[in-house]
């Protein structure tokens, strides 16, 4: 009897603490899968809003950061230097052995450095001005032609030839025959124009100096006269203009050949550039902007010919000119003349090309210039004492004077840093 009134006691308890403390519901409990599905739900939310915030911050940056750029770009290609101050300036007359003022001839850029060329010699520079090396020579009129990481420095009408890298010296010769012109190859390989009385010829020769069994014969009285030769960055490609004279009236042409496709081809002659494709203009300057862009520049405008197709040198649309050209020079990117000009109040006139015969730059001024220069993406004129720089733009960027000669002009290593070259010192610059 106890016990029944135990159990029935222990009974009203569990009844008491059921109905003070509810139980929780298990997990296979009603409701507790859409109880996941709404929590997974409200993380998803809280996920979703924060990659939109992220996003939006993404976006904001971007737009900053473009409309910056923007801006500084504007500034960089449209903004004109009041002054400048000097980085440094480095004199050479006691680096250079042997070279002296008076036989100064001038400066090239050249692997990543500068060639300075005399007729007593030549050194190479760093661009901080200091001297790599020295190489001495005794020349009357030396000629440079520099491509890549090469030099051939010639004596024209002399004999002497010298082929440099930015090492030094690699190799010397002396040619039989008076040296008419000379160019070389970013390899080394150099093509030497020599002339006699009745006939010309192009040799070549090793980085060593020492001479290829390749040679090039043209008759003077059959051929013509050879004015300018070129050679291509791989050396495969050689390039020359020729006057010659046709029913008493003085033409000109320009020959192609190669020493690689065009061996099977007679005296390795891939094709010719006939008169009527230079709008019977002469061609006196002729130079490979690359391995598939020739530039000629003659009395009348400048010709661009694709060797994209080596075997078929193919004229493009001439640049054709009836102002007096005035001065030229190219770069590996650009071609450049400067006219007279009939309009305004501007007598000078600057035209750029790419290689392609795109016209880049056209501006008119009035700088008394005595030479001008492109390196890069800049564009140097100078006489004495005084220069202009202009960017790709047409923009001039900074005019200003020195208080040395100037003899040439290039980029510096750091934006709106140039070095300014005279006979005997370098001077770097930051425009401010």
């Amino acid at each position: 009897m106890s016990n029944i009134s135990s159990m029935s006691r222990e009974s009203k308890k569990r009844q008491l603490r059921r109905q003070i403390v509810p139980s929780s519901p298990g997990p296979a409990g009603p409701g507790a899968g859409r109880d996941e599905e709404d929590s997974h739900e409200v993380v998803q939310r809280a996920h979703r809003k924060v990659i939109r915030r992220r996003l939006k911050i993404l976006l904001i940056f971007l737009v900053i950061a473009a409309v910056c750029m923007a801006v500084v770009y504007q500034f960089s290609q449209y903004h004109q230097y009041e002054g400048y101050q000097v980085s440094w300036e480095k004199e050479l007359t006691s680096q250079t052995e042997g070279q002296t003022d008076s036989s100064f001839c001038g400066y090239k850029a050249f692997g990543g450095g500068i060639l300075r060329y005399t007729r007593d010699g030549m050194s190479f520079l760093d661009h901080r001005g200091n001297v790599i090396w020295n190489q001495s020579y005794e020349m009357k009129s030396p000629i440079v032609s520099v491509n890549g990481n090469y030099a051939v420095v010639a004596d024209r009408q002399g004999t002497g030839l010298y082929i440099c890298s930015p090492d030094g010296c690699q190799g010397q010769a002396a040619t039989l025959l008076p040296i008419m012109g000379a160019a070389v190859s970013a390899g080394g390989v150099a093509a030497v124009m020599e002339s006699d009385s009745s006939a010309s010829y192009v040799f070549m020769y090793r980085n060593d100096g020492t001479t290829l069994q390749i040679s090039i014969k043209s008759l003077l009285e059959n051929d013509g006269y050879p004015v300018d030769i070129s050679l291509s960055p791989s050396g495969n490609q050689l390039a020359a203009s020729f006057l010659y004279l046709e029913q008493g009236m003085l033409k000109c042409k320009i020959v192609f050949y190669n020493f690689g496709v065009g061996q099977s081809q007679a005296d390795r002659v891939v094709g010719i550039i006939f008169p009527e494709d230079l709008n019977d203009s002469l061609v006196a300057r002729i130079r490979f902007l690359d391995e598939d862009h020739v530039a000629a520049f003659s009395d009348g405008g400048i010709f661009f010919i694709s060797t994209r197709v080596e075997t078929e040198p193919t004229p493009g649309e001439p640049v054709l000119l009836e102002e007096e050209i005035r001065s030229i020079c190219y770069s590996p990117e650009y071609a450049a003349v400067i006219t007279d000009t009939t309009e305004g109040e501007d007598p000078y006139r600057l035209l750029v090309y790419d290689g392609s015969g795109n016209k880049k730059v056209e501006k008119t001024f009035n700088f008394p210039y005595t030479d001008f220069s492109i390196d890069g993406d800049a564009i140097f004129l100078y006489n004495d004492d005084s220069c202009q720089i202009y960017n790709m733009k047409g923009t001039l960027k900074f005019a200003g004077t020195f208080d040395f000669t100037i003899s040439g002009m290039l980029k510096g290593k750091l934006p709106g840093n140039f070095l300014v070259l005279g006979p005997q010192n370098i001077r770097e610059i930051r425009l401010n």
